[in-house]
């Protein structure tokens, strides 16, 4: 059922479930700084919706060219979030650790959603 979705709303809906075990998660073992967790979701969500978007695109013109493409705009997005998580993420150094650890669950979450989608356009016929 979830398959007849379309892509952007099966991320969405893949991610608030994964937010919502994440959150009460963090939150039962500890308390955490609510605004950098929150802003990761958001910058992570918002560039693997643009990432299924460009590569659904490339999908329809360029089929050949779907693996180049996703490495590229993979490693755009690592430095993205690089950039983000040093500028911004990291400044308070009580709450460093907690931070840290949930920025990189939420990358390495919407990464492999990254990968799962791309997965299914390469296997489709």
């Amino acid at each position: 059922m979830l398959k007849k979705l379309p892509v952007t709303v099966q991320a969405l809906l893949i991610s608030i479930v994964f937010f919502l075990i994440h959150f009460g998660t963090v939150t039962f073992l500890n308390k955490i700084d609510t605004t950098p967790f929150l802003m990761s979701y958001a910058l992570q969500f918002i560039m693997t919706l643009a990432i299924l978007l460009a590569m659904i695109k490339i999908y329809e013109t360029a089929k050949e060219q779907l693996g180049f493409a996703f490495l590229g705009l993979s490693t755009l997005k690592v430095g993205i979030s690089y950039f983000f998580a040093t500028e911004f993420l990291f400044q308070n150094k009580v709450m460093l650790e907690t931070n840290k650890i949930n920025f990189f669950i939420t990358f390495l979450f919407f990464l492999s959603l990254d990968v799962y989608f791309t997965i299914r356009l390469l296997n489709k016929k």
